[in-house]
């Protein structure tokens, strides 16, 4: 039984209908566990893609530079700024997402703001770790490559377990509680 109220006939008829097909449907409602389920996922195949595409370009190289020529002296500059970048912008935008939840918004939306962040953060050191790996696959100096193992270990450090996402999102006891029941249901 699906109890509606009718502010708008045009809207709430086309609302009545999308809200009783999903309820008829047999698709599954999104649990903490399957948001989590879901950021792991996402999270290890950004990295795997990473690292597997530094690989391949370190195994491509023909030759290893450790000293530096005056050829490449704009990455010099460039590869450590944008590995700065990438990782001081992805802390400091995933803590304004964090700290821009409110408190009265259901698990819910804190999981799924919680999971936009995650990805967004998770962009900017893949998006920083590609360009230094790029930027060894043109100089073929070991330096760029550095970079782009230590930005990909950071990013694997950040590997989202429910005990971070617990401490992150700051949950209520009653919502903490709730995250615990429905992991351990759905295992």
């Amino acid at each position: 039984m699906v109890n509606i109220k009718f502010t708008s006939y045009g809207i709430a008829k086309h609302h009545c209908i999308v809200q009783c097909h999903m309820i008829h449907s047999k698709a599954k409602t999104l649990t903490p566990k399957s948001y989590l389920l879901t950021l792991s996922i996402i999270h290890a195949v950004l990295t795997f893609g990473v690292f597997l595409f530094t690989i391949i370009v370190f195994m491509m190289a023909d030759k290893v530079v450790l000293g530096y020529t005056d050829s490449e002296s704009v990455f010099i500059y460039i590869v450590p700024i944008v590995a700065m970048i990438g990782y001081f912008g992805s802390n400091y935008f995933f803590n304004k997402q964090l700290t821009g939840m409110v408190k009265s918004k259901s698990l819910k939306e804190k999981l799924m703001l919680y999971l936009q962040a995650s990805i967004v953060r998770f962009a900017f050191l893949e998006g920083a770790a590609f360009f230094s790996s790029v930027s060894f696959m043109i100089n073929y100096n070991v330096f760029y490559l550095v970079i782009s193992l230590l930005l990909i270990l950071y990013l694997f450090k950040l590997r989202p377990t429910k005990k971070k996402l617990i401490g992150h999102l700051s949950l209520s006891l009653e919502e903490e509680q709730f995250f615990h029941i429905e992991n351990e249901e759905s295992e």
